[in-house]
C-alpha cells in the first residue's frame, strides 16, 4: 500500500534527489490529493448507481405523459443558478487539470497526484450536472441527498488544501493556490444552494408531494417547450430536434407545430402594449401619444428582455476580443525558447500558465465558445421580443382600424393601402429595430475596446489608423442619412405602386371587359419606374456603404502597418501584426452593421411616426350617455342602459389635435352589449376626465327618445369631409317608431344612403344629435353594396350568431335562396369567394339581406336591398322577409328603396331631396300634404306594374353554374384554391431564372469580381506574414549588412503591401457595384414579366385567387427581391469565398490541419442538409400564413360599417388574434431552428479554431513554421468560425428569399388568356373599322368557365341582325350572362364559333375584340382619378363628347355643379358618389364609346324609377345604330326591345318579339303573368 502511495506521489524514483522538507511537503499534499481523489471517485460511483435507480424508477412510476425528448420539464429551486455555477465549475476543473498537466510537463519525474485527482474532479463535476438533470426530470428531489454529502466533503478537503498551500507561502499569483481558493468558493456556493433546496422542497418531510408540471406542458398540443427545458437544452436548443427530424423525413405542416404558448400569443403581448400605451397617453395633457411617447411604450412593454439581450451581446463581444489576445500570446510562445524541466514539483504561476501556447489555444476555445453562446442567446431573445412587438402592434392597428370613421377611410385621409402598410411594413420595420437595436449600444463599446487594445499593441500608429475609421464613420452616417431620405421617397412610390396594383386587381373583371389592362399596366410601370429611379439613387449610397464597410479596416490596417516602424522605431513582428490584424477585423462587423442599423432605426423612427399619427387619428366613439361641460367633454357610462336613453356613436372624438367645431364630443368607448365585454374596454380612452371626475353640476342633458320611438335625430347636419363647409345632410329631424317599417325614398344622389350612414354613426356630425332609446345596441345592416366574407354561404348568413336550423331555413325561403343553394356544389357550405366574386349582384344582395333577417337584432337597416332583384323575387323577399319575418318579430325596420310600389305598405315614409327631408309621414299623411308627389309615384308604379319582369336574379345562375359539378377536389364547395406551396429545396431552375434576370454578362462579372477581390486580400495577408516574419530578423540584418539594406527590405515589403491592398480595394468597389446593379436589373425584369403576365391571365384565375395573395407577390415578395436578395447574395458569396480562403491558407500552412477538419466539414455538410429541409418548409409556412392575416384585415376594412353595426368587433378581433398567432407559430419555430443550427455551427467553428491553433503550434514547435504563418492560420480559422455560421444562415436565407422568386416565377409562367384560347390571328382582314354593322352570329357554340367544369351553354345557334335591340331573360342558371361573356371571350368557347360582321372572333386579338364592344356591368366600378379619366382613359374624345354623354346619363347637372367639373377627383372606392350615380357614370362611359355592339348587364339596377324611365328613352335613341344586348330586371326595358331571347339551362327556348311571345303560352308569358301577380 505504501509503495502504491509512493508511486502515486512520484517518490518511487531513486534518481529523484529531493531535500527532506520537499519530500515531506510532497507527502502532505499528496495525501490531501489522495483524499480529494477518493471523494470525487466515491461521488462518481454513487451517482452512477443513483442514475440506474432513477431510470428504473421512472419506468415504473409515470405521473404525467411528457414527450420523451423533453428534458427538465420540472425545475427545482435555483435551477438556472445551479447550471451557470456548474459551467463555471467545469471550467475551473479543466484549468486545474491543465495546471496539473503543465506542472507534470515541467517536472522531470512522473507525479500522478498532480493531475489524476484533477481528472477525477472534472469527471465528478460533469457527472454531477447529469445526475441533477436526471433527478430533476424524474421529479425526484430526494435523490439530491447525495449532494448534501458530496459538497461538504469537497469543500472541507479544499479548505485544508488552502491551509497547506498557505503554510508553504503560496499566494494568489500562484495558479494552484488561486484555483483552490476558487474551488472553495464554488463548493461553498453549491452547499448553500443544496441546503436551500432541501429546506424549501422538504422532500424528506411528512406530507411531501411531487410537483406537477406547468399547465402548458400538460397540453399535448403545445409543443414549444423552450422555457421548460434545462439550461443546456435551452442553450443548444436540443429539445427542438424533433422538428428537424420530422422535417427531414417529410415536409412540415402547420398541424405538426401545435399551439402557441400563452406567453407568445398576440393577446398577451397586445394587452401589455395597450396597458403601457394607455398609461403614457394618460400622462399627456393633450391625450395624444406622439412618436417619442410610442417609442417609450415599446421600451416599457418589451424593454426587459431587450436589456438582458444587450448585456449578453456585450459579454459576447468582450469574449470575442479574447481571440486576438490569445493570438498575441501564442505567437510570443512560438517565438520564445522552450523551458527546461525541474527535478521537484513545479507549481505553475498564473502568468506562466496564460503564456503557454497550448493553454492559450484552450482559452481561445473557451472565449470563442462563450462568445458564440452569449450571441446566440441574445439573438433568440431579441428576435422573440421583436415578434412580440410586431404581433402587439398588428393587433393594436387592427383594433384602431375597427374604430376608424368611414369619412377617414374613404375621404382620402387614410387609404386602405396605407392602413394595410401600417400593419405589414411599419410593424415589420419596428420588429427589425427590435432585432438590431442593441447594436446601438454594442457597436460603440466594441469599437472603443478594439481601439484600446490596438493602442496597447501598436501605440500611436494604431491611433492614426483608427482615426481613419473614426473619420469615415461620420461619412457613413451621412451616407445612411441621405439613403434614409431616399428610402422614404422610395416607400412613397412603393405605396403608390401597391395602391395602383390593388385598384387594378380589385377591378380586374371590368378591366378585362373593357380591355383596359394595358392602361393600368402602364400606370403601374410608371410608378415602378419612379420607384426604381429612387432605388438606383439609393444604390449609389448602398455601393458607397458596402465599399466603405469592406475597405475601411483594410485601409486603416495598411496605414497603420506602413507607419508603424517609423513611429515606434521597432520592426513589425508577427505577434503585433496578426494581433492587430485580428483586432482590425473586429471593425468589420461594426462597420458593416452600423449603416444597416442606422437604416433600420431610421425606418423604425419613420414607421413609429406614421403609427403615432395613425393611432391619433379620429375615432368613432360609442357611449351609453354623453354629457358636456364647460371645460371639457366627459362620459357617463351606466351599468345598465337597456331601459334608458342612449347616445348613438355619431360623435367624433378628436385625438389628432386638429380644429373641430365645438359640437364634437369626446367620449369613452364603452359598448354595453353583454356579449362584448372585452373589446369595448380596449377602444382608445377619451380625452378628459373619467366618469368619477365628472361634476354633476356641469352636466347638460341631451334630448332623449320619446316613448315608443327607437331613434330620434334632432336638427342634424352631417358631412363626410370634416374640412368641408357644406353639409351633405341638412336640417334632419326624424323619429323612428319602434316595431314599425320606415321607408326612405328619393332620387339618385338625394342623400338616402348618407342618412343611413348618419344613423349608423358613420358620418361626421356638424350639429344636432342622434339619440337612441337603447345605447349601442347591435343593428342588423344590409349595405347597398353587399359585403360578403370569404367563408361559406352559411357562415355569411349566420355571421357569428349561434346556428338555428329552423330559423336558417325560414330565412332562406324568405330570401328565395333555396334554388341557388340547390345548384351550389356543396349547398349552403359552398365557399363564397373574396368579395363574393363567384356570386352575382343579386345573390350577394340576398345573402346580405338574409344575414340581416337571420340576426336577432331589434333594429334592421336595409339600404336598397331590392335594387339587384327582379320584380318577382323582389316582391317575394319584400313580403316574406321584410313584411313577413321582420313584422312578425316586431323588429324596427328602416328600408331604403327605389321600388315605389312598396311605399304604400310602409308605416312611415321619408322622402329625401338634395340632402334634406322633403316630406315625411305615413302614406295617408303624405297624400294629403303632397298629392302631386303621390300622384307621380302612382304614375311610375303603373308603368312598372305593366312591364316588370324577372331578371337580375336570373343572372345569378350563370355565375352559380360555374361551380356546378366540380371535380372531386372541389366537392366540398371550396372555390378559393389553396396557395401553391412548393416542397423540397428550391430547384436550380429558379436560381438560373434569377441569373438570367440579371444577365449572363453581369452574372459572370459578379463572380469574377468577388473571386478576384478575395484572392488579392489573401495575397495581402500572406505578404504581411512574410513581412512580419522578416521583422523578427531585421535587427540582425541591419547589423550584418547596414541600415540601407534593412531599409530596402522594409520598402520592398511596404510597397508590395500597399500595391496589393490598393488592388483589393479597387476590386471591392467593383464587386459592390456589380452586386447592387445586378439586383436592380433582376428586380426590374422579374416585375415587368410578372405584371404583364398576371394581367393576361383568365378571369377564372382571379375568381379562385384572393386579391391579397396576388398583391402579396407584388408587394412583399418584390420587397424581398428588391432589398434582401441582392444584399444577401453579396454577403453569401463573400463569406463562401472567405471560408474557402481559410481552408486553403490553413492547408498551406499546416497540411495535417485537414485531418481534423475533413470530418468536421462532413458533419457541417450533413448538418446544413438536415437543417435546410425543415428551415425552408418553415419559411414557406411563414409566408403562407401571412396571407390570411392581411386578407382578413383587408376584408375587415371593406366591411367596417357592417361589422360595427352588428357589434361584431369582438369576434373579428378574436379572429385576427388567431390568424396572427397562426403565423407566429411558424415564425417562432423558424427563429428557434435557426438558433439550433447557429449554436452547432458555432461549435464546429470553435473546433476548427482549436484544431488550427493546435496544428499550427505543433508544426511551429517542430521548427517547420514561421511565427507569421502561425498567426495567419489562426486568424483565418477565427474568421472561418464566424463565416461558416453565416454561410449556412445566409444560404438558408437565400433559399427562403429565393422562394419569393419561385412564387413570382409561378405567376409569370401561368398560361395567359391568349395562350389558352389559342387565337389564330392574321386573317388578312382590315380590322381598323371592325365591326362596321354589329351583326352577331353564334354557330353551335358551347361555353364553359373552366376545363374542369361542365358547359353552361350547349351548342347555341343564334343570329342577331345589325342594330337590333335584344332583351335576354331566363331563370336562374339559364346562361344569359354567359352568352354575353362568350361574346367577349371571357369564358372558354370550346366548341363552335362566334362571328361578328362575318369574322370569327377567335381570329381577333382579345384587346381589339373587347375594345370594339361596350359593356355596362352590373357592379359600377370607378377608378381613383378624375371624372375625365373614368369616362375616357385614353383621352381620345373631346370635352363636348364627354358632356354629351353625361347629359344623356342624367349626370350633367350634378357634374356641372362640382368646382373642378370633369377634373373632379374620385376618392378611393368612389365613395364621394352614390351607387346610383356610379352606375350612371358607367352608362355615360359606354355612351361616349359609341360601339356598334353594346351589352347592358343590369345597367339601371341602382337608380330610381324616374331616372330609369328617362334613361331608357335617351338610351334607345343614343344606341340607335348599335346592336344592343340587354340583361335587365325591369320589364319595360325588355318589352321595348325588338327581340327577346328566353334561355333555360344554357339553351334558347324562346325567341321573338316581346308582344308575340307574351301572347304565347310559353315561359316568357308565364314570367310576365307571374310578375303582374
Amino acid at each position: 500500500m505504501e509503495d502504491a502511495f509512493m508511486e502515486f506521489c512520484g517518490l518511487a524514483n531513486k534518481n529523484d534527489s529531493l531535500k527532506p522538507n520537499e519530500v515531506s511537503f510532497i507527502k502532505e499534499i499528496c495525501f490531501t490529493e489522495s483524499v480529494n481523489f477518493l471523494v470525487h471517485l466515491g461521488f462518481v460511483l454513487c451517482s452512477l448507481v443513483g442514475l440506474v435507480v432513477i431510470k428504473c424508477r421512472r419506468r415504473s412510476v409515470t405521473t404525467f405523459h411528457i414527450d420523451s425528448g423533453l428534458r427538465g420539464w420540472i425545475h427545482f429551486p435555483w435551477h438556472n443558478i445551479r447550471w451557470i455555477l456548474t459551467f463555471f465549475y467545469i471550467f475551473i476543473s479543466a484549468c486545474c487539470l491543465a495546471d496539473g498537466i503543465l506542472s507534470q510537463v515541467y517536472s522531470m519525474f512522473d507525479r500522478p497526484f498532480i493531475y489524476i485527482p484533477d481528472a477525477a474532479q472534472l469527471a465528478s463535476c460533469v457527472l454531477s450536472i447529469i445526475y441533477y438533470d436526471v433527478a430533476e426530470s424524474a421529479n425526484a428531489p430526494m435523490f439530491l441527498v447525495l449532494f448534501i454529502f458530496h459538497w461538504p466533503a469537497a469543500f472541507s478537503i479544499n479548505v485544508f488544501k488552502i491551509y497547506q498551500l498557505y503554510s508553504q507561502k503560496f499566494i494568489t499569483s500562484d495558479l494552484t493556490f488561486l484555483l483552490v481558493c476558487t474551488l472553495v468558493t464554488v463548493y461553498g456556493s453549491f452547499l448553500i444552494l443544496e441546503l436551500g433546496v432541501f429546506f424549501k422542497k422538504g422532500y424528506f418531510c411528512p406530507g411531501y408531494s411531487r410537483d406537477i408540471p406547468p399547465l402548458e406542458l400538460q397540453d399535448p398540443e403545445k409543443k414549444f417547450h423552450q422555457p421548460y427545458v434545462n439550461v443546456l437544452s435551452q442553450i443548444t436548443y436540443t429539445w427542438i430536434s424533433w422538428v428537424l427530424k420530422s422535417g427531414y423525413r417529410k415536409p412540415i405542416k402547420m398541424e405538426d407545430l401545435g399551439k402557441l404558448p400563452q406567453e407568445e400569443t398576440a393577446q398577451k403581448n397586445f394587452d401589455l402594449l395597450k396597458m403601457y400605451y394607455d398609461k403614457q397617453k394618460a400622462k399627456k395633457l393633450s391625450g395624444r401619444a406622439e412618436a417619442q411617447d410610442l417609442a417609450k411604450v415599446y421600451f416599457k412593454a418589451f424593454g426587459g428582455p431587450f436589456l438582458i439581450a444587450s448585456v449578453l451581446k456585450i459579454i459576447g463581444d468582450l469574449a470575442g476580443l479574447g481571440g486576438p489576445l490569445c493570438i498575441d500570446g501564442i505567437l510570443r510562445f512560438v517565438s520564445a525558447e522552450s523551458k527546461e524541466s525541474e527535478k521537484g514539483i513545479h507549481f505553475v504561476s498564473f502568468w506562466e500558465f496564460i503564456s503557454n501556447g497550448y493553454v492559450l489555444a484552450f482559452l481561445m476555445l473557451c472565449t470563442v465558445l462563450l462568445q458564440n453562446v452569449c450571441l446566440q442567446i441574445s439573438y433568440y431573445i431579441v428576435i422573440r421580443d421583436g415578434i412580440h412587438i410586431k404581433t402587439a402592434l398588428q393587433t393594436m392597428i387592427y383594433l384602431k382600424a375597427l374604430s376608424l370613421p368611414m369619412w377617414v377611410v374613404n375621404g382620402g385621409h387614410l387609404t386602405v393601402g396605407q392602413i394595410i402598410n401600417h400593419m405589414s411594413v411599419d410593424a415589420f420595420q419596428i420588429m427589425m429595430a427590435a432585432f438590431m437595436g442593441y447594436y446601438v449600444m454594442a457597436i460603440p463599446i466594441q469599437i472603443v475596446l478594439a481601439v484600446l487594445l490596438l493602442y496597447m499593441q501598436l501605440g500611436y500608429s494604431a491611433l492614426i489608423g483608427v482615426s481613419i475609421v473614426v473619420v469615415l464613420i461620420p461619412l457613413q452616417y451621412f451616407i445612411s442619412k441621405q439613403f434614409a431620405s431616399i428610402q422614404r421617397k422610395t416607400m412613397e412610390y412603393t405605396d403608390e405602386r401597391i395602391k395602383k396594383s390593388n385598384e387594378m386587381l380589385q377591378s380586374i373583371k371590368l378591366l378585362k371587359l373593357y380591355s383596359w389592362e394595358g392602361l393600368f399596366v402602364k400606370a403601374i410601370e410608371v410608378a415602378r419606374e419612379k420607384e426604381l429611379k429612387y432605388m438606383l439613387k439609393g444604390a449609389v449610397y448602398v455601393i458607397a456603404t458596402l465599399f466603405l464597410t469592406q475597405v475601411t479596416p483594410i485601409f486603416a490596417t495598411m496605414v497603420t502597418f506602413s507607419i508603424y516602424s517609423s513611429v515606434s522605431g521597432t520592426p513589425l513582428t508577427a505577434n503585433k501584426a496578426f494581433t492587430a490584424l485580428a483586432l482590425f477585423d473586429k471593425f468589420n462587423a461594426p462597420l458593416y452593421l452600423l449603416p444597416m442599423t442606422v437604416k433600420i432605426m431610421v425606418n423604425a423612427v419613420v414607421s413609429t411616426c406614421r403609427l403615432s399619427s395613425f393611432f391619433n387619428a379620429e375615432e368613432l366613439k360609442r357611449t351609453a350617455s354623453v354629457v358636456g361641460s364647460k371645460e371639457g367633454e366627459y362620459c357617463l357610462t351606466h351599468p345598465d342602459t337597456s331601459d334608458r336613453n342612449g347616445y348613438m356613436p355619431v360623435e367624433l372624438v378628436q385625438t389628432e389635435g386638429k380644429d373641430f367645431p365645438d359640437h364634437s364630443n369626446n367620449c369613452n368607448d364603452s359598448l354595453d352589449h353583454p356579449d362584448k365585454p372585452h373589446l369595448d374596454s380596449l377602444i382608445t380612452d377619451c380625452n378628459g376626465a373619467t366618469s368619477d371626475e365628472s361634476n354633476v353640476n356641469d352636466v347638460e342633458l341631451l334630448p332623449s327618445c320619446s316613448n315608443g320611438n327607437v331613434l330620434e335625430i334632432h336638427n342634424g347636419c352631417f358631412t363626410w369631409d370634416r374640412n368641408s363647409d357644406k353639409s351633405v345632410l341638412q336640417d334632419i329631424s326624424v323619429k323612428i317608431s319602434r316595431s314599425k317599417v320606415t321607408v326612405i325614398i328619393g332620387k339618385v344622389g338625394s342623400g338616402k344612403t348618407s342618412l343611413i350612414s348618419a344613423i349608423l354613426g358613420e358620418m361626421k356630425t356638424v350639429s344636432g344629435h342622434v339619440v337612441w332609446a337603447s345605447a349601442n345596441q347591435p343593428l342588423a345592416y344590409c349595405a347597398q353594396a353587399a359585403w360578403l366574407r370569404n367563408a361559406s354561404l352559411q357562415d355569411n348568413i349566420v355571421f357569428e350568431e349561434s346556428f338555428d336550423e329552423e330559423r336558417f331555413q325560414t330565412v332562406i325561403e324568405a330570401c328565395a335562396l333555396q334554388p341557388d343553394i340547390d345548384i351550389l356544389p356543396a349547398g349552403r357550405l359552398t365557399e363564397i369567394g373574396e368579395k363574393g366574386i363567384n356570386l352575382s349582384g343579386g345573390q350577394k344582395q340576398r345573402v346580405s339581406l338574409a344575414r340581416a333577417l337571420y340576426s336577432r337584432c331589434s333594429v334592421v337597416i336595409l339600404d336598397d336591398p331590392l335594387s339587384a332583384l327582379d320584380a318577382q323575387v323582389g316582391s317575394h323577399v319584400f313580403h316574406q322577409g321584410i313584411m313577413g319575418i321582420l313584422k312578425r318579430e316586431h323588429r324596427t325596420t328602416i328600408f331604403v328603396t327605389h321600388k315605389l310600389e312598396y311605399v304604400e305598405q310602409a308605416d312611415y315614409i321619408i322622402v329625401m331631396q338634395d340632402g334634406k327631408i322633403e316630406v315625411q309621414g305615413s302614406y295617408d299623411d303624405i297624400s294629403k300634404q303632397s298629392p302631386d308627389l303621390v300622384k307621380g309615384w302612382k304614375s311610375l308604379t303603373a308603368k312598372s306594374d305593366h312591364e316588370e319582369e324577372k331578371e337580375s336574379e336570373v343572372e345569378v345562375g350563370d355565375e352559380v353554374s360555374k361551380m356546378e359539378k366540380k371535380p372531386v377536389d372541389n366537392l366540398r364547395g371550396k372555390l378559393i384554391q389553396e396557395e401553391e406551396r412548393e416542397e423540397g429545396s428550391i430547384p436550380p431552375q429558379i436560381y438560373l431564372r434569377y441569373a438570367r434576370a440579371i444577365g449572363i454578362f453581369f452574372t459572370s462579372f459578379l463572380i469574377f469580381a468577388v473571386i478576384t477581390k478575395q484572392s488579392l486580400l489573401v495575397a495581402v495577408d500572406f505578404w504581411l506574414a512574410e513581412w512580419s516574419s522578416a521583422g523578427n530578423h531585421s535587427e540582425t540584418t541591419e547589423t550584418q549588412y547596414g541600415n540601407n539594406v534593412g531599409s530596402a527590405i522594409l520598402n520592398h515589403f511596404l510597397y508590395g503591401y500597399i500595391g496589393l491592398t490598393c488592388s483589393g480595394i479597387l476590386c471591392a468597389l467593383l464587386s459592390s457595384l456589380a452586386h447592387v446593379i445586378s439586383g436592380i436589373r433582376a428586380s426590374k425584369y422579374l416585375f415587368t414579366k410578372m405584371l404583364k403576365n398576371v394581367t393576361t391571365l383568365p378571369l377564372r384565375f382571379f375568381e379562385t385567387t384572393p386579391v391579397g395573395r396576388i398583391l402579396n407577390r407584388l408587394s412583399s415578395d418584390f420587397k424581398t427581391i428588391d432589398d434582401q436578395i441582392p444584399s444577401n447574395l453579396e454577403r453569401l458569396m463573400w463569406h463562401i469565398i472567405m471560408c474557402l480562403s481559410a481552408i486553403v491558407v490553413n492547408s498551406i500552412v499546416a497540411p495535417f490541419f485537414l485531418l481534423p477538419v475533413i470530418p468536421l466539414f462532413v458533419l457541417y455538410y450533413f448538418l446544413q442538409m438536415y437543417f435546410r429541409a425543415s428551415s425552408r418548409e418553415l419559411q414557406r409556412l411563414d409566408s403562407i400564413t401571412k396571407s390570411p392575416v392581411f386578407a382578413h384585415f383587408s376584408e375587415t376594412l371593406g366591411g367596417l360599417t357592417t361589422i360595427r353595426a352588428y357589434r361584431h368587433e369582438d369576434n373579428f378581433f378574436q379572429q385576427i388574434l388567431n390568424k396572427i398567432d397562426y403565423n407566429t407559430i411558424a415564425y417562432l419555430y423558424l427563429n428557434t431552428v435557426n438558433r439550433w443550427l447557429g449554436i452547432r455551427l458555432d461549435f464546429i467553428g470553435t473546433s476548427i479554431v482549436f484544431a488550427s491553433a493546435l496544428c499550427s503550434l505543433l508544426t511551429a514547435t517542430l521548427g517547420y513554421l514561421q511565427a507569421g504563418l502561425v498567426g495567419l492560420a489562426i486568424l483565418y480559422a477565427l474568421k472561418m468560425s464566424t463565416y461558416l455560421n453565416w454561410c449556412i444562415r445566409e444560404f438558408a436565407d437565400m433559399e427562403m428569399q429565393m422562394n419569393a422568386v419561385e412564387r413570382v416565377n409561378h405567376y409569370t409562367s401561368l398560361p395567359s388568356e391568349q395562350q389558352l384560347k389559342e387565337s389564330h390571328i392574321g386573317t388578312g382582314s382590315d380590322l381598323t373599322n371592325w365591326p362596321q354593322s354589329g351583326a352577331i352570329e353564334f354557330n353551335e357554340v358551347s361555353v364553359r368557365y373552366d376545363v374542369k367544369l361542365d358547359p353552361v351553354l350547349h351548342k347555341l345557334t343564334l343570329k342577331i341582325n345589325p342594330g337590333t335591340k335584344v332583351g335576354i331573360c331566363g331563370r336562374t342558371g339559364s346562361g344569359k350572362s354567359s352568352l354575353a361573356l362568350a361574346l367577349l371571350r371571357i369564358v372558354d368557347n370550346f366548341e363552335g364559333c362566334i362571328k361578328v360582321d362575318g369574322l370569327d372572333i377567335s381570329s381577333v386579338t382579345l384587346d381589339h375584340l373587347r375594345q370594339s364592344i361596350s359593356i355596362i356591368p352590373q357592379d359600377p366600378i370607378l377608378f381613383n382619378g378624375t371624372i375625365r379619366f373614368n369616362l375616357d382613359p385614353y383621352s381620345v374624345h373631346s370635352d363636348d363628347e364627354l358632356w354629351e354623354g353625361l347629359e344623356v346619363a342624367q349626370l350633367k347637372p350634378m357634374v356641372s355643379e362640382l368646382p373642378e367639373g370633369l377634373n373632379t377627383l374620385m376618392t378611393e372606392g368612389s365613395e364621394n358618389f352614390s351607387l346610383g350615380q356610379r352606375q350612371l357614370f358607367c352608362i355615360a362611359r359606354a355612351l361616349i364609346k359609341k360601339s356598334k355592339i353594346t351589352v347592358m348587364d343590369e345597367a339601371t339596377a341602382s337608380v330610381d324609377m324616374e331616372t330609369d324611365a328617362a334613361l331608357q328613352t335617351v338610351i334607345h335613341s343614343a344606341f340607335l345604330n348599335s346592336t344592343v344586348l340587354i340583361i335587365a330586371h325591369r320589364i319595360r326595358t325588355v318589352m321595348d326591345c325588338e327581340r327577346v331571347l328566353v334561355m333555360e339551362q344554357g339553351r334558347i327556348v324562346e325567341d321573338g318579339d316581346p308582344q308575340t311571345l307574351q301572347q304565347n303560352d310559353g315561359l316568357f308569358a308565364k314570367l310576365v303573368k307571374a310578375t303582374r301577380c
